[in-house]
Formats: C-alpha cells, structure tokens, sequence
C-alpha cells in the first residue's frame, strides 16, 4: 500500500497557520487542564495517604465520631498503652507512643494583625518516634515557647511561600511561639501543620486531656493487640483505628471533590473534541478537490485517512507540549489550601503522560469524521467542485 510522503502532513499544516493556531491552542488547554486536574487529585489522595505513619495506631475518644479534633482522653493513656501492649515500638529504649492535641484555631504571623486559620499539634519529643516521615530541614525542634512549622504552612494560613520562618513569631490562643525549625514531610497533609510543645498548648487552650495517642508497633500484626487494649478497657472509652484507616478515610471525604474535577476537565476535553472535530472537516472541505485528486492518482482512501490523521496528531502533539510546560510552570511547587490543611500539587510522570495522552485522544478521535467522509470520498463529483 503506497502512503503519501511523511513530510505532507507537516507542510499542510504550515499552509493554513490560524486553523493549525486554534488547534494547537485548544490541545494545549485540554493538556493543561487535564494536567492541573491530575496534579491536583494525586496531591489529594497522596497527601493523606502520605501522613499515615507506618505500622501505627490512633486512639481517640469513642465520643468523637472518628474526628480527631472533637476528641478528648486522658493524657495517661499514652503511659498505659506504652506499659501495657505488647508489641510497642521502642527506639533507644524509648517506646515509641505519641500524646498529642489536634486543634484548629486562629494564627497570627508578626506583626500582622489579621488572624488565619491554621492547625496546631501539640506534641511531647516522642512524636518524632512515630512520625519518623518528619524530616526538620532548618533550626531544631522546638523547646518552651517555640514552634516548629511545616514547609506548606504560609500557604495554608494564605501567605506568600516562605513567609512563616526561623524567627518568626506565632501568636495562637493568647500565647506566642518563636519558630525555632522548619520540618518536610514530602506529599502529605502534615506539612501544613504548626507543632507546639504539648503542655503550652494544653494550658493556653484551657484544657487536661489530649486530642489521641498514636502508637507506632513493630509489626502489623500487632495493631491488634492496640486494639484489643482500647476494647479491653472500657474506662478509658476508646476508639481504635490504625492510621492508614484513619487517613484513608480523610482521602475518601473529598472524594465528591475529586469527582468534580475530573468532571471539569472532561468537559473541556468533550468541547475540544467538538472543536477539533469541526475543523478538521472543515479541512476536509477545503481540500475536498487536491484529496479526491490523490484518490485518482493510486492514493487509498487508508492513505489519506493516515495522512490526516499524522496531521491531527503532529499538531496536537505541539500544543500538548506547550500545555505541559504551561501546566509545569504553573504547578510547580504549588500548594492548595483546603479546609485545615494544605497540600502541595503532584506533578510527576503519570500527570504528563495522562495530560498528553488526552490531548492525542481528543485529536485522533476528533480526526474520525473527517476520515468517515474520505473514505467515501466520490472521486469524479470531488474534482469537479470548487476549491
């Protein structure tokens, strides 16, 4: 079978540059949005999934409906499940149980007067045994009077990158914190968090009991054994749940939010269809005489559907590239704000190859007419139209 030469397909999408323009323009939205809309659900799903510690139990109040915030215990638990599961991790001979308050509340930054809101965990030094993710890039962790604050924190209290730093003052909840670290937890919610010793914050918020106790085991296995400590003891009124649940759950909440935006980018993605569609028969039309004139030459009908489909792909090929490096420029190291925490925008390799994988499919498939209508192209009654 004799196909036309591969650079046909190039030069005719040089003869007609603001058709080709509009084409590649609508395959870079498509990439662009396709690739936002990637970037933003895999930061979403992998930002709580990322915060679950490994082989780890979260102990909560059974009153408090599975949300961490709205839970209070007694702070012994900790002390107890420590002396009395089995199977708790210990590190330098330290076990590895973690008392911790989860509050969101109001932030101020300096001198700013204007409050945010932000999250705050208190902690004692053993969080950093169950949360080993926790990486303090700059300063130390953080003593009386002092915070230590997450990469994302400005973002989440709605301020520029960088602005919450060592030095920095914090006032929250009547009492004010120096910054005296920077921590990372790559890809998860934690990152948006401000940690606080877990005594200041337990007397400034005028409360004696903790938010939960996580308690990091050494296998898996014995998550079951946390759990049959909570049910066991019945005083303490206990909820069990391992921390991959805990933080699937929180995943699965935004769910409704996930749908939303796959369902905006498959809406442009469907209107760009449309578009390419309608402009490559409209392409079809304008060389409905020079095609008919390769079918009397020996051309097949196949060769001049590959030819156009060459075309279609080259062209969206180009916007697809250029909607990459929009999408790239534009979400690199970005971060979204979302109810109490923030999350930084995953840009990785699926999201381009989905992103132009889209852009391909939207141009082949909108090729499809156009190629129905060659295929049945009538060679004498095609000559004699007008160009």
């Amino acid at each position: 079978m004799r196909l036309l030469p591969a650079d046909y397909a190039l030069r005719n999408a040089g003869r007609r540059p603001l058709r080709t323009a509009i084409t590649v323009f609508s395959s870079l939205l498509v990439t662009a949005v396709v690739a936002g809309t990637t970037a933003f659900v895999r930061g979403l799903e992998h930002a709580n999934l990322q915060a679950a510690p490994p082989r780890t139990a979260i102990l909560l109040s059974n009153a408090s409906q599975r949300d961490i915030v709205r839970s209070a215990i007694t702070p012994a638990t900790a002390d107890i499940v420590a002396a009395d599961v089995k199977g708790i991790a210990r590190i330098g001979g330290v076990p590895a149980v973690s008392a911790e308050v989860h509050l969101a509340t109001s932030v101020r930054v300096n001198d700013d007067p204007v409050e945010r809101q932000g999250f705050l965990r208190g902690i004692t030094e053993r969080a950093f045994l169950v949360h080993d993710g926790v990486t303090i890039v700059e300063g130390r962790p953080p003593r009386a009077g002092e915070a230590l604050v997450g990469r994302l924190v400005s973002q989440k209290l709605g301020l520029p990158e960088g602005t919450v730093g060592l030095g920095d003052a914090i006032a929250v909840e009547g009492g004010s914190f120096r910054v005296s670290g920077v921590f990372r937890a790559p890809g998860s919610t934690i990152e948006s968090e401000i940690w606080v010793p877990l005594v200041e914050i337990q007397g400034l918020s005028n409360r004696d009991d903790i938010s939960a106790v996580f308690a990091r085991v050494e296998t898996d296995d014995d998550l079951a054994l946390v759990d049959l400590f909570a049910k066991r003891n019945l005083d303490l009124e206990l909820l069990y749940l391992s921390a991959a649940d805990y933080y699937r759950e929180l995943a699965a909440y935004f769910g409704p939010l996930r749908d939303f935006a796959w369902l905006m980018a498959g809406l442009i993605a469907l209107a760009a269809l449309f578009s390419g569609a309608n402009t490559q028969n409209a392409a079809v039309q304008d060389r409905i005489r020079e095609l008919a004139t390769l079918r009397a030459m020996g051309y097949s009908g196949f060769a001049l559907v590959f030819s156009l489909v060459q075309e279609a792909l080259l062209v969206a090929s180009l916007g697809a590239i250029a909607g990459l490096l929009l999408a790239r420029g534009l979400i690199s190291g970005s971060a979204v704000n979302l109810a109490m925490t923030a999350f930084a925008l995953d840009f990785d390799g699926l999201v381009v190859v989905l992103a132009f994988g889209a852009a391909l499919l939207v141009a082949l498939v909108g090729t499809l007419p156009a190629a129905w209508r060659v295929m049945r192209l009538p060679i004498a009654t095609a000559i004699k139209e007008d160009a």
